[in-house]
C-alpha cells in the first residue's frame, strides 16, 4: 500500500469516527452512510496485516493472514459485525452482533443467522467476487426490527478461494422504516378519520353564516356540536402522535423501574369525574406496590386507556374492578387459568409474553359493559378498528386506544390477554416483567405486602 493511500484511508476513518460522535441521533440516514466506512477501514487493517508477512510463506503454511487488527476494530464499533471465511463459516462475531443474534456461534455457518437464505445468498455472491447491493430484512423476535445489511470481501494475497474472507455489517434502521410506515398510515387512515368532523364543521360554519346567523338558539346548539367535533379531531391527533412515539421506541425495552400500582392511582385520578357522572364504582384489590421494568408515564397511559374505555361502555350504577397480583413463575398455561366469564366467552392472547418462567406483575381490569361477539376478536388492536353498536355516537373513540395499549405492552416485553362475554362484560389482563436487582425481584412477595381494597370513588 502506498503512503498516499494509507494517509487517505486513515484520514477517512478519523473523520468517520468524529462524525459518528457529534451527529444527532435523529440523523440515522447519515449515520447509516458513515457505517459503510467500516468496511473500508477494516480493509485497511487487513492490508496492514500483510505488510510484514510473506505471501509465499502464507501460502506454504496454508494459513490465513492474522485477523487481530480486524477483530480489535470490529469489537470497538457499535454496529453488528461478523467476519466469515470462504466456506461461509463465522470466524469473528463482535459484541453488537452477539446482541443482535444471541444464537450465533463462531465456526457455525452464516446460514444459521436467519430462517431464510437472505444472508447466505448475499455472502455467497460476495465471496464469488460479485458486486452486491445493500439489503434490508426483518427480524421478528422478540419484536419487529428492520436491519440493513452490507457485505464486502477482505482482500488477501492468497489466490486460494478457501482463504477468502468477507465482512458483514448489520445496521438497525427500524426507526427509519417505522417512520416511513407511519407517514403512509397517517395519510391513508388519518385523512379518512378527519374527513367526517371537518365536513361537519364546514357545514355548521356555513349554516351560522347563513340563515342561522341571527338565531341565538341555533347558534348555541351548533357551536356545541362544533366543539365536540373539534375535540374529536384533537383526540385523534393526540392518539396518532402517541402511537407513533411508542412504535418508534418499541424495539428498545425500558431499563428503569416503575410502579404499576402508582400508574393505577394516576389513571384513577384522571377518570374520577367521568366515573362520578355515571355513578360507577372503581374498585382496586391488590398490593400497594408493584415494581416493574417500565416507563411510568407509558404505564399510566396503558392503564388509563383501558379504564377510560371500561367506564364509557359500562352502564350507570355499575362497577369496574381492578385486581393486581404477582406471578413468580409465569407459564403460558396460566394465561386463562381462572374461571371464565361465561360458558360462551371468547378469549384471545393479543400479545404473548416473550419469556416464561420469570416473575410478572399482573393487572386484570373488568368492566360491566355489553361485551362483544367472537367475530371481533381477530381484529382487536388494529389501528382505527371500532366495534359498531357498542357505544352511542357521542362516545365513539378514535379506534387507536387498544393499539396504543398493545404497543406499550410489546415495548415492555409483557403480555396482553382479553376475555369477553356478551351481556356480561370484558376483562383485560396485563402482564409486565417485575423489576430485578442483583437477580432478585424488587417487588416483595405477596405474603409480605398489604393487600388493599380501594373504592376509588370515595378515596380521598
Amino acid at each position: 500500500m502506498g503512503p498516499k493511500k494509507l494517509i487517505s484511508l486513515l484520514l477517512t476513518f478519523v473523520i468517520g469516527l468524529v462524525l459518528l460522535r457529534i451527529l444527532p441521533l435523529g440523523l440515522d440516514w447519515i449515520k447509516a452512510g458513515i457505517a459503510s466506512m467500516v468496511v473500508v477501514t477494516i480493509q485497511l487493517f487487513s492490508d496492514l496485516s500483510l505488510v510484514n508477512s510473506s505471501p509465499a510463506s502464507n501460502e506454504a503454511n496454508g494459513r490465513l493472514p492474522t485477523l487481530r487488527g480486524e477483530m480489535r476494530l470490529a469489537a470497538s464499533l457499535q454496529e453488528a459485525i461478523i467476519i466469515i471465511n470462504g466456506q461461509q463459516k463465522m470466524i469473528h462475531i463482535n459484541p453488537a452482533a452477539h446482541e443482535l443474534f444471541p444464537n450465533a456461534r463462531t465456526g457455525s455457518s452464516v446460514a444459521t443467522l436467519t430462517p431464510d437464505d437472505v444472508i447466505e445468498d448475499l455472502t455467497q455472491n460476495v465471496l464469488s467476487g460479485r458486486r452486491v447491493e445493500p439489503l434490508v430484512y426483518q427480524i421478528h423476535d422478540p419484536v419487529e426490527r428492520h436491519i440493513r445489511v452490507t457485505a464486502s470481501t477482505l482482500k488477501t494475497t492468497i489466490e486460494d478461494s478457501a482463504a477468502r474472507r468477507a465482512i458483514i455489517v448489520f445496521y438497525d434502521v427500524t426507526d427509519l422504516e417505522r417512520a416511513n410506515a407511519m407517514r403512509a398510515d397517517f395519510l391513508a387512515n388519518a385523512s379518512h378519520e378527519l374527513k367526517t368532523p371537518v365536513a361537519s364543521l364546514l357545514g355548521y360554519i356555513e349554516t351560522l353564516n347563513g340563515h342561522a346567523k341571527n338565531d341565538p338558539e341555533a347558534r348555541t346548539k351548533f357551536l356545541g356540536i362544533m366543539q365536540q367535533q373539534a375535540e374529536r379531531m384533537q383526540r385523534l391527533i393526540n392518539d396518532i402522535l402517541s402511537l407513533r412515539r411508542i412504535e418508534l421506541s418499541e424495539h428498545k425495552a425500558p431499563t428503569e423501574t416503575a410502579d404499576l400500582y402508582l400508574a393505577v392511582i394516576a389513571a384513577r385520578e384522571a377518570v374520577t369525574p367521568m366515573a362520578d357522572a355515571k355513578d360507577i364504582q372503581l374498585l382496586y384489590i391488590g398490593p400497594k406496590a408493584l415494581l416493574v421494568k417500565g416507563t411510568q408515564d407509558e404505564l399510566v397511559q396503558l392503564v388509563l386507556n383501558i379504564i377510560d374505555n371500561a367506564i364509557k361502555i359500562s352502564p350507570p350504577g355499575s362497577e369496574v374492578r381492578l385486581n393486581a397480583d404477582l406471578i413468580h413463575d409465569w407459564q403460558a398455561e396460566l394465561a386463562f387459568s381462572g374461571t371464565p366469564l361465561s360458558d360462551s366467552s371468547a378469549r384471545r392472547r393479543i400479545v404473548s409474553p416473550p419469556q416464561t418462567g420469570i416473575a410478572y406483575a399482573q393487572l386484570r381490569i373488568r368492566d360491566a359493559g355489553p361485551g362483544f361477539s367472537k367475530d371481533h376478536m381477530p381484529r382487536l388492536s388494529e389501528r382505527f378498528y371500532r366495534i359498531a353498536g357498542d357505544r352511542n355516537s357521542q362516545e365513539k373513540g378514535t379506534g387507536l386506544g387498544l393499539a396504543i395499549v398493545k404497543h406499550i405492552v410489546m415495548r415492555h416485553r409483557g403480555g396482553l390477554m382479553i376475555e369477553t362475554a356478551q351481556k356480561i362484560g370484558t376483562e383485560f389482563t396485563i402482564l409486565i416483567p417485575v423489576s430485578h436487582k442483583d437477580g432478585t425481584p424488587d417487588t416483595l412477595h405477596d405474603a409480605d405486602k398489604d393487600q388493599v381494597l380501594l373504592n376509588f370513588t370515595n378515596l380521598s
